[in-house]
Order: C-alpha cells, then sequence, then structure tokens
C-alpha cells in the first residue's frame, strides 16, 4: 500500500513509519522541518509541507493512486489555545477537503485522537465508546473538533476511522521524560494531595502503532480507544520507574493546585516575552484537576484481534533503554 503519514517526525509518527515499512508498505511522511527526519529507507519519501493553509500545495508530490491516510499531526503543549484549534482543528479539515479534491479513489482515512477528546472520569470508571464526551481542555477540545471535522468532511465513500489513546510511553517520547527525570533526582512534584491515587490508562507505543496497522490493513471503520487493559495509579507509575531506576528513596511533595494553577499563569506570562518549552499551561491545569483518566479498550480486542503486548514493566523498560542509549538520562 501507498500510505500518507502526517506528522512523521513526531513521536507516534515515528514508530509508526518503522512499523509500515517493515510490513513492506511505501509510506510517504509529511514532516514541518526536513532537518529533524532522521528516517532512512527506501520505500520512505519524505513530503515537507504542513496544515496550516486551506490550500495543500505539497499533496502534488503525493502519488496518484495513494491508498490510505494516517492523520498523526497534532498540537499537545501550547501557552497560545487558539493555536491547538488552527492545527488540531483546522489542519483536520483543510487535510481532509484538500485530499478528497485532488483524490477520486477510496481513501483509508484513520485519525490519530486523544483520550482528551472524551475527558476524564471518576475513580473506578472507564469511557467507552458509547459515552458521551465531555473534554475539559482546550487541547482536548481541538481534538474532538477535529474529530468531527472527519465526520463531516469526509466522503461517505472513505473508510474511515479514529483512535483515542490514552497516555502513550514508549522510546523517544519527551512528555513522560519528565517524569523519569523527577524519579532519578527523587524528587516527585504532585499535583493535589490526591495525585498518587489518581488513575491512568496507558498504552504502549508499539501497541498503539499495533492498533493503527491493523486499521490500516482492514477494511473496517472504527471509532475505538487503544490502552492497555490494566489502569494504574500514579503511584504505581512512580514506583515502576524507581524501581528500574534502582533508587532506594523518593520523596513526594504534593502541591495544592491553587499553587499549580497561579505557576501556569505566570510561566504563562513570561512566555510572552521570553519563550520557553516547560510543559505545564494554563489549559493543563484542567487536566490535572481530574481524578481519573481512564478508557475501556475491549473493541479493539474483539473487532481487531488486538493483544496488547506490553505491560507496565515492559513498557517503563523499553522506554529507560532508550533514554539511556540517547542520553536523556
Amino acid at each position: 500500500m501507498k500510505i500518507l503519514v502526517t506528522g512523521a517526525n513526531g513521536f507516534v509518527g515515528t514508530h509508526l513509519c518503522l512499523k509500515l515499512l517493515d510490513l513492506g508498505h511505501t509510506v510517504y511522511g509529511l514532516v514541518r522541518t526536513p532537518s529533524k527526519m532522521v528516517l532512512a529507507h527506501d520505500n520512505f519519501i519524505m513530503v515537507q509541507g504542513d496544515l496550516n493553509l486551506p490550500s495543500l500545495t505539497w499533496l502534488n508530490y503525493l502519488p496518484t493512486d495513494l491508498d490510505a491516510c494516517i492523520h498523526t499531526a497534532g498540537l499537545v503543549h501550547n501557552m497560545n489555545t487558539d493555536d491547538f484549534f488552527k492545527v488540531n482543528t483546522l489542519g483536520t479539515k483543510f487535510l481532509i477537503e484538500s485530499l478528497k479534491t485532488k483524490f477520486s479513489q477510496k481513501l483509508k482515512f484513520i485519525l490519530v485522537s486523544s483520550l482528551a477528546a472524551a475527558g476524564p472520569v471518576h475513580f473506578g470508571e472507564k469511557k467507552d465508546e458509547t459515552d458521551i464526551d465531555f473534554p475539559v481542555s482546550d487541547y482536548g477540545r481541538s481534538k474532538k473538533q477535529g474529530e468531527e471535522m472527519l465526520k463531516v468532511h469526509a466522503p461517505k465513500e472513505w473508510i474511515s476511522s479514529i483512535v483515542r489513546p490514552p497516555m502513550i510511553i514508549g522510546p523517544g517520547d519527551a512528555a513522560v521524560l519528565d517524569i523519569f527525570k523527577m524519579v532519578k533526582d527523587g524528587f516527585i512534584l504532585l499535583p493535589g494531595h490526591d495525585a498518587k491515587i489518581k488513575e491512568y490508562s496507558f498504552v504502549c507505543v508499539f501497541d498503539l502503532v499495533e492498533t493503527i496497522t491493523k486499521l490500516v490493513e482492514s477494511d473496517l471503520s472504527l471509532f475505538l480507544y487503544s490502552a492497555n487493559e490494566s489502569v494504574v495509579q500514579f503511584q504505581q507509575l512512580i514506583e515502576e520507574i524507581k524501581n528500574q531506576l534502582k533508587r532506594k528513596w523518593i520523596i513526594y511533595i504534593p502541591l495544592p493546585l491553587f499553587i499549580i494553577k497561579m505557576l501556569a499563569i505566570c510561566l504563562s506570562f513570561i512566555y510572552k516575552f521570553i519563550p520557553h518549552q516547560l510543559r505545564l499551561t494554563p489549559d493543563k491545569i484542567y487536566e490535572l484537576e481530574a481524578e481519573a483518566w481512564t478508557c475501556d479498550s475491549s473493541l479493539s480486542r474483539t473487532a481487531l484481534k488486538q493483544n496488547y503486548l506490553y505491560d507496565l514493566k515492559q513498557t517503563i523498560a523499553v522506554t529507560l533503554t532508550d533514554y539511556r542509549k540517547r542520553k536523556w538520562l
């Protein structure tokens, strides 16, 4: 198959391209910054461009017999929340509109969304595909609206699917790296006094990529979650990282959420004058307040025969090995 992957040099996009190439597909990888693309393969064709224009001229570099598009590109962290909607919502719309203008054949289109589009739940609960969505952050709302763009603007002839992963952990992930660094230093800042018992679903990036490749190679049009069956508390995640780092002790430092909120506001103000890459933003506070970010991935197991191979221990192990090879830790 000839497959377009947007966000090809991102965390998920890179792993996805490698998997598709291993399976024998030809991959057209959309990147904004070619210098960041390290993937080299005879069947990988890099395409430079972005999704911020109504007319996507880079589509002219794609073959006329394109089989599928996997849309992984998106904005996750940003101080300016308007950018979430420009990239995650309008960018998705522009991509769909441009693709259906250029390609008359039936395409497979897979949108990699987020559990943030669904919103959080209470302790002991799990979101599934039948639940009503209540995103609590602008990031989540932008991803939800991106899903609506697919539902409204995709031709009926397309085989369209939406995948919602929860917390993604794996080699090359810069977001979870922050947690590893805290554990290595021995001091864990907790967002709120109940942060240790908050519940999370997770998926190893290798299992998520398996879900996506199963979708692209099937003729099913699905809306589903991709996640390990296990739910972990934040303290369990910390303790597993601690054990694998062989740290003898760690100190938990709970901070009231209002203090973290004030810090995020201050960082947002500073950003106007001194741009920085810190991930704590006012929008992220709404996600930190939630009791649980958990989901039920049963549909992926039944419809796609998905077998999630990486539990928490294995996921942390492969991630830690990669961090050490990169000298990030």
